[in-house]
């Protein structure tokens, strides 16, 4: 591990401000987090699992129609035994601070661990991490991927260290856990590792890649994979997964990827109208000033511009072609196996991909978009933009949550304060606000019940649970398991 830089002034009070926003962002308003069916699954599962229920080797439904592996569950119950969390609210928060525990770490990292001419790609990715309005959404959930990035943070540090015995083991370790909280790790590590197996040809004086650790590590905790596979491949041949094969011939991976870097996860996060209300924000009197409208086309253009600007500095050497494909550097080597590696797994698999897969890859998006800006002249301007943008998103993002009950009508849904609230009123409240942009109430009377009956009442009962998208309105019986033999 390398002595920290001398950094700038300019970017030390950049990196400073990142994370007090960063800090802030995550944590502010901890009762406005979403709570929708997936993430009352999710905290019923944390208060039951290992207490009135055994551990499951499955967890709940993902988007690709498979059962999640049970360790998507049993994160969440011992996150919730370790903070004592026994409501929803104070497991939301544990769940926000784990991600600002991640964001320290990730500072850390940056400035130890990458190679010098590197160093300040991680800086500018740490910076660009805190603030980006997608990453601000998901990481205040009680939601399987939401925990993901101080695994990813983690698995940095194994995989950097891959050349020592307890490097290589870590990355193992908790690559094996990441596969099984959430199933895009399922695609990202192997990746990950395949990449690095055949394009990490260092000198020959270079110690190699400690495998027999990796497969160690990776032995140690994925383990619970096989009865979770054997109970998979019983549910697909039950009931054919949701799988078109002409997403393989898309690339929604890499449009994603983009969208996520200009902050426009959000219009997923709102959906049509909630996003059209917000970029009308903030209003003066009643009229609509649309500056949010505005911060949301000066973002996507500098993305753009910095895209491709680099993709024509680029296309100036193709003597380095080669090397810059393959990785020219452990970042680079890293880079592509997530840009390249991920990216063609994943949309090989068929399964349509959702924004919130892309969490799985956290710093790596943001490094490769670093990368490209400090291959143009003005690189370091247009990141200083895209970063002073993106925190004034973030922060009209949480605004708008905030004040107007999050978004109905789009994935958001209401949040907890306010289905708080209805219950405080009483069950007999099943007519609140919150319509769908089909005029359909988008909570549900249902879930109002849901929220109206106490905890004890609540197990066992039938309750909106997670379809194939993740957010389906199919009823089971809470926690219901793909097998009754599906349990420790």
């Amino acid at each position: 591990m390398q002595t920290p830089p001398r950094l700038s002034r300019g970017l030390a009070a950049l990196l400073a401000a990142s994370l007090l926003l960063g800090i802030t962002f995550r944590n502010v308003w901890p009762e406005d987090m979403e709570w929708k069916a997936d993430e009352q699954n999710m905290f019923e599962a944390a208060q039951r699992v290992g207490v009135s229920e055994p551990w499951p080797w499955t967890g709940m439904r993902s988007g690709v129609g498979l059962p999640n592996p049970g360790m998507s569950y049993w994160s969440f119950a011992v996150l919730a035994r370790v903070t004592r969390a026994n409501d929803p609210l104070s497991l939301g928060r544990a769940s926000m601070a784990l991600n600002t525990l991640a964001l320290l770490l990730l500072l850390l990292f940056s400035l130890r661990c990458p190679e010098p001419a590197e160093r300040p790609a991680w800086l500018w990715a740490t910076a660009l991490a805190a603030v980006n309005p997608g990453a601000v959404q998901l990481q205040r959930k009680i939601w399987s991927c939401s925990i993901l990035p101080i695994f990813c943070v983690a698995t940095l540090y194994g995989w950097w260290n891959r050349r020592t015995r307890w490097g290589a083991f870590l990355w193992g370790a908790v690559g094996a856990g990441m596969a099984q909280i959430h199933m895009s790790g399922l695609f990202f590590v192997p990746a990950v590792a395949a990449w690095t197996a055949i394009f990490d040809r260092g000198p020959l004086e270079r110690s190699p890649v400690r495998w027999r650790w990796w497969f160690a590590g990776s032995a140690a905790t994925g383990w619970p994979l096989v009865p979770w596979a054997v109970l998979a491949l019983r549910h697909a041949a039950a009931e054919r997964p949701p799988v078109s094969w002409g997403e393989a011939l898309l690339p929604r991976f890499w449009a994603e990827w983009l969208l996520h870097l200009a902050g426009l996860q959000t219009a997923h996060s709102l959906g049509r109208r909630g996003f059209l209300e917000w970029i009308a924000e903030p209003r003066l009197g009643g009229t609509p000033t649309y500056l949010v409208g505005a911060l949301v086309i000066v973002s996507s253009a500098l993305v753009l511009v910095i895209v491709v600007g680099a993709g024509l500095a680029l296309s100036r050497r193709r003597g380095e072609w080669r090397a810059l494909a393959t990785g020219a550097s452990s970042t680079g080597l890293l880079q592509n196996a997530t840009f390249l590696g991920f990216g063609v797994l994943l949309t090989a698999s068929a399964s349509r991909v959702q924004p919130h897969y892309l969490l799985v890859a956290y710093p790596l998006l943001y490094l490769w978009l670093a990368r490209a800006a400090l291959l143009l002249p003005r690189g370091r301007r247009l990141l200083v933009g895209l970063w002073a943008v993106q925190v004034l998103l973030s922060g009209a993002f949480l605004l708008q949550v905030h004040v107007h009950g999050g978004s109905p009508g789009g994935d958001y849904g209401v949040p907890f304060s306010r289905q708080a609230a209805w219950r405080n009123r009483g069950a007999s409240d099943l007519t609140g606000p919150g319509r769908s942009e089909g005029g359909g109430d988008s909570v549900g009377v249902h879930q109002r019940a849901h929220l109206a009956a106490g905890p004890a009442e609540r197990v066992g009962k039938s309750r909106v649970a997670a379809g194939p998208s993740g957010h389906g309105l199919e009823h089971r019986p809470a926690l219901r398991l793909v097998a009754e033999e599906a349990v420790v």
